[in-house]
């Protein structure tokens, strides 16, 4: 018997909402993980900012791009799998049937990757860089040897290994990539990181995880994981047109606009990025627990709601006030955004946290379907952008665009989300109107106050922050939302 499932099995079917919340307080070295994962491509960045031209630091760029898009595109979900699959994953032959699905795609995206490497350095004007793209296809072959066995720890609540890896690789992603550039490397220090990320992620989880590595066929495990992972299918084709904004940038304005629009606008969602894997990292094993053991009720639910909204409201703000200027003193003037399009960033940002309102819950009760729903809602919201920067070349009309469509995406979303789940209608409401209403009353204070001096700016900011703790507080009280459990977990 595994650990997992003794631990599982061995639970109290009734334990109180603190001792379920406090199992978050072990996914903190997970968090620092995940802080890493942040700040080390930030710091990342920033060097190459410095050290390679703005046209060679947008090719790099591409880079992440394209092994991005690709990777979501083919993603069903194995490491999730291993993690919520009910009744834990016992038979050896489950795991090493994820283990044998996990390098059959890593061969064929490889395999993809290296045939389209000349029409993609085409699409980025880098007609003489063929060989760079084609390696994308190996740095896929090397990580799809990781052991699963890390990932299904944290369905217990085992977050260190999982930390240990995900720090390991980001250290040697940077350390690689800065130090191939300082060198006079060109863009393709880049991928050279990115290889050795890989292979830090690949030995370091071989030591790390409790299970051993086999390969082997289940035909019901295989059927089952297909089963759970063909909606994320769906989900992936939707999450690779969410990448999609920096490719049509780099393919309609060239690398030296797409590297602008990666540092004014990508950069700023790196945490987020990092930050929503973590909370469904989090998160995802408490809403297991209350699937398993048949609970009802919507604490935990109205709790998660008021953490995420806190949480893009924060974030969102931050990007609007002081985004423009951290981004110029960090990355040079030359890379300096309007005020007005941060706080379109911190908009954008806002709506995107808030998409993941029902996706723990979702993940947990096998409804991957919902998932892949909100998704392909999220996805579509780059078409009206598209449009209109093919018409005018503007970065800010883009950018508004895509985030007025995708806010009606998640009003659609969230609508459908709380008949499914166990949300409090209100709880939830409040949740998406709160960030979303005090962001656009900042955005559109610079738009219609362009020239607005920074003290004035700030105090607008600290006046949105200060009625936000309002609100938020009415909202613990009128829900009865645990928040000293919360701040403890």
């Amino acid at each position: 018997m595994s650990p997992v499932s003794a631990n599982a099995r061995g639970a109290a079917p009734h334990a109180s909402p603190r001792r379920r919340l406090g199992q978050l307080g072990s996914s903190a070295p997970l968090l620092a993980a995940n802080l890493l994962e942040a700040l080390l491509p930030f710091v990342r960045n920033i060097a190459l900012a410095r050290l390679i031209a703005p046209d060679q630091f947008g090719l790099a760029i591409s880079l992440s791009v394209v092994i991005g898009m690709i990777e979501v595109l083919t993603d069903f979900g194995l490491p999730i799998f291993a993690v919520r699959k009910e009744g834990g994953t016992d038979d050896p032959s489950v795991m090493a049937t994820l283990q044998s699905l996990s390098i059959l795609r890593g061969c064929v995206l490889g395999f993809i990757l290296a045939a389209l490497s000349p029409w993609i350095a085409r699409s980025f004007h880098a007609e003489g860089a063929t060989a760079t793209y084609a390696l994308l296809g190996l740095v896929v072959l090397v990580r799809a040897w990781e052991n699963l066995g890390v990932k299904e720890a944290m369905r217990d609540g085992v977050f260190w290994r999982e930390a240990l890896v995900v720090s390991a690789a980001q250290i040697a992603a940077a350390g690689v990539t800065v130090a191939v550039a300082a060198a006079g490397g060109d863009f393709s220090c880049m991928v050279w990181g990115m290889l050795a990320a890989a292979l830090a992620t690949v030995g370091l989880s071989h030591v790390l995880s409790p299970r051993p590595f086999r390969l082997a066929w289940n035909r019901e495990a295989a059927r089952d994981a297909s089963r759970f992972g063909r909606p994320l299918l769906v989900n992936g084709v939707a999450a690779s047109l969410g990448l999609a904004d920096r490719l049509l940038v780099g393919y309609v304005l060239g690398p030296r606009p797409l590297a602008l629009y990666n540092v004014a606008y990508g950069t700023g969602q790196l945490p987020r990025t990092v930050l929503a894997r973590f909370l469904t990292s989090a998160f995802l094993p408490l809403f297991v627990k209350r699937r398993d053991r048949g609970e009802r009720g919507s604490a935990l639910f109205d709790g998660w709601a008021w953490c995420l909204s806190c949480l893009a409201f924060v974030y969102g703000l931050g990007l609007s006030l002081v985004g423009d200027q951290v981004l110029a003193a960090v990355f040079g003037e030359v890379y300096r955004p309007s005020r007005l399009f941060m706080c379109l960033a911190g908009l954008s940002v806002c709506v995107k946290m808030l998409m993941l309102l029902p996706v723990p819950a979702a993940y947990a009760a096998g409804n991957t379907r919902l998932v892949a729903r909100g998704s392909i809602l999220s996805a579509l919201s780059v078409l009206p952008g598209a449009a209109l920067l093919l018409w005018r070349g503007d970065l800010e009309l883009f950018l508004a665009a895509m985030t007025a469509t995708e806010f009606v995406a998640l009003l659609t979303f969230s609508r459908r989300a709380m008949r499914e789940q166990a949300f409090t209608a209100s709880a939830a409401w409040l949740a998406i109107s709160v960030p979303m209403l005090l962001l656009a009353a900042l955005a559109i204070l610079t738009w219609v106050v362009p020239g607005l001096g920074f003290a004035a700016w700030l105090a607008a900011g600290l006046a949105a922050l200060a009625l936000s703790a309002a609100l938020y507080g009415l909202m613990l009280a009128q829900f009865e939302i645990g928040l000293r459990e919360l701040l403890r977990s």
